[in-house]
């Protein structure tokens, strides 16, 4: 029953890792960039409308300035003298009205120059009457001097000010969606007869054309013309079911609202000369519906793939993880002492040759225990932890090497890669012939660590590596720097929870020595946390992290000298850096010295 539970366990860590390291993170990935996306794509499509605005407001204020220009220019031209023409219109007498109308023409159309988009030229009487240039306007006297733009020019004398119709206003065959308007009330400075109540000049617009324009293209929305009140200039397209006035009342340039149970963006802008509010509405939906499609279609097939590969896994599982239970079983009871153990091979060709290597394992230690036990009670069990020794970890490397075999063909990359650093530091474990290393073999040793504790903490912690030129091919004890490394991820980083643990290593050449430096962002050590650690105080701790910084400085004592003992500096709450320093000998230096 305990067999069954641990297999079950098993199957159940597989899932929960494969859980945690990969459909989560997977998952966050699709739903923090989708969120991100959507974002920018909701910029991106705000940006271009507010290219198009500004385009709109530039041509809009172009015109406006334009506008009252000219008709500054008409008015005062040749010191006021369309002035003084326009107020020879205002008599009973046909054949001079007409005369003046005539000469009134005449300097209208060399003053305005090119005359091609104004619409009409309009002189408002005192006594009622008006005298029109170019084309009649069929707007009616009455709703022209109700507007607020000649009430204003009336109020104001010698003052362009400007007004917008949404409509065509002349009788010219061509519509107009827009006309604006400039009227100036002359003083009696310019006009001294006191004849002329108002000169108006309306001119065809371009912006509403180019308001039409951009109205055609979906995601820029529907843009109108707004006054400061909220009133319409210009609106197109029964765009003013969308418009709130309140929403552009506080001066915002950009907001979200919701309306109708749908949600739009407004982006507004302002021309400066006028106030006029250019206002573009747009569906928010309809600024990610390709995006929305295609983030649908990848959820979907994500959960479809990560279905298939449930399947797939469950089928191949049963072949590795029961395989696998059986040899974990035997290994067990040879542990407690029963050397007669036999497991039946099954499950994958690899998996099948481990088992069959683990069965002649065992025999064989069985074997050599039986041909031993005549010998002296301390050689044999000397004999014994040897061959435990040798055998154990080959079969532990050996096996994995299966695993990782396996893992690979099965696409199981995490697995591999696990087991392959498992193997690389095992390897190194016990290659009894071998004491030392190059750093730079030393370093990979200490990556595949590294990749192991990563996964143990949840990536709770980075290394970072400054190696020195030709430090790499220095020659050190093997596996020296992972205790030193380990404290510092089991001890330094225990308990920090409000930034990444960080772990630096540096290699430097300094005379003839080789220094390597390891420090850490960790909690650090009091004085005497350094002096227990690196005391034999520590031999009889469980804390077999601390037993191995013991074992190092106790290694670099023994192979260079008391001068080579750890150096360890520290302060609570900020680091904690330990320093190594061994002669720096390359491979063949190092055999030379030795023989």
């Amino acid at each position: 029953m305990m067999w069954l539970n641990k297999k079950k366990n098993l199957k159940a860590s597989y899932y929960h890792t494969f859980l945690a390291l990969i459909v989560i993170p997977i998952l966050l990935i699709i739903i923090i960039s989708s969120a991100i996306i959507r974002t920018m794509m909701v910029d991106s499509a705000t940006r271009s409308i507010k290219r198009a605005q500004d385009n709109i407001i530039a041509t809009l204020g172009g015109e406006v300035k334009d506008v009252s220009l000219r008709l500054s220019h008409f008015v005062y031209v040749n010191d006021n003298e369309i002035m003084k023409i326009a107020a020879m219109t205002d008599t009973q007498d046909f054949t001079k009205r007409y005369s003046a109308t005539l000469m009134l023409s005449e300097s209208f159309n060399f003053a305005m120059v090119p005359v091609q988009d104004i619409l009409s030229a309009i002189f408002y009487m005192k006594d009622g009457g008006s005298t029109y240039m170019k084309d009649d306007i069929i707007l009616p006297d009455e709703e022209i001097k109700a507007s607020d733009w000649y009430q204003q020019a009336l109020n104001d004398k010698n003052m362009v000010k400007v007004g917008f119709y949404d409509r065509n206003v002349a009788t010219s065959r061509k519509a107009h969606t827009l006309t604006i308007v400039a009227g100036l009330s002359p003083g009696i400075d310019v006009d001294r007869d006191n004849v002329v109540e108002m000169t108006a000049l309306f001119v065809s617009s371009q912006t509403g054309n180019l308001i039409k324009e951009y109205n055609k293209e979906k995601l820029l929305g529907i843009t109108m013309l707004l006054n400061p009140d909220g009133t319409p200039v210009f609106d197109v397209d029964d765009g003013m079911r969308f418009f709130i006035p309140e929403i552009v009342s506080g001066g915002e340039t950009e907001l979200h609202h919701k309306l109708d149970g749908k949600n739009y963006v407004y982006v507004i802008s302002e021309e400066p000369v006028t106030g006029l509010l250019a206002v573009s509405v747009v569906d928010s939906e309809l600024l990610t519906r390709d995006f929305n499609r295609t983030a649908a279609a990848i959820v979907a097939v994500t959960v479809v793939l990560f279905g298939l590969f449930y399947i797939f896994s469950s089928y191949f599982l049963k072949n590795i993880i029961d395989p696998i239970h059986n040899t974990v079983e035997g290994m067990r009871l040879v542990e407690e002492g029963r050397l007669d153990v036999h497991v039946v091979p099954v499950g994958q060709a690899e998996l099948r040759v481990m088992i069959h290597s683990f069965n002649r394992m065992t025999r064989r230690l069985k074997q050599l225990i039986q041909e031993n036990e005549e010998e002296q009670q301390k050689k044999h069990e000397a004999e014994i932890r040897a061959l435990q020794s040798q055998i154990n970890p080959h079969f532990l490397v050996n096996s994995l090497n299966s695993i990782r075999f396996i893992a690979q063909v099965s696409r199981y990359e995490a697995i591999a890669r696990m087991a392959e650093a498992l193997i690389k530091i095992l390897s190194c474990s016990f290659r009894s012939n071998v004491g030392f290393y190059t750093l730079n073999e030393e370093l990979e040793v200490l990556d595949g660590f590294i990749y192991l504790m990563k996964i143990r903490y949840s990536d709770g912690f980075e290394i970072e590596y400054e190696i020195g030129e030709n430090c790499g091919a220095c020659m050190v004890p093997r596996l020296i720097l992972q205790p030193i490394v380990e404290n510092s991820i089991v001890h330094g980083f225990s308990g920090l929870e409000e930034e990444l643990g960080l772990i630096t290593v540096k290699a430097r050449l300094e005379d003839t020595y080789l220094y390597v430096t390891v420090r850490d962002n960790g909690k650090g050590m009091t004085e005497e946390e350094i002096r227990r650690l690196l005391s034999n105080e520590s031999a009889g701790n469980e804390d077999y992290v601390s037993i191995g910084v013991t074992n190092v400085n106790t290694r670099l004592v023994l192979n260079y000298g008391e001068e080579c003992a750890l150096k360890i500096r520290s302060e609570v709450g900020k680091y904690t850096e330990t320093v190594l320093r061994m002669p720096a000998e390359t491979k063949e230096e190092h055999i030379c010295g030795r023989y």
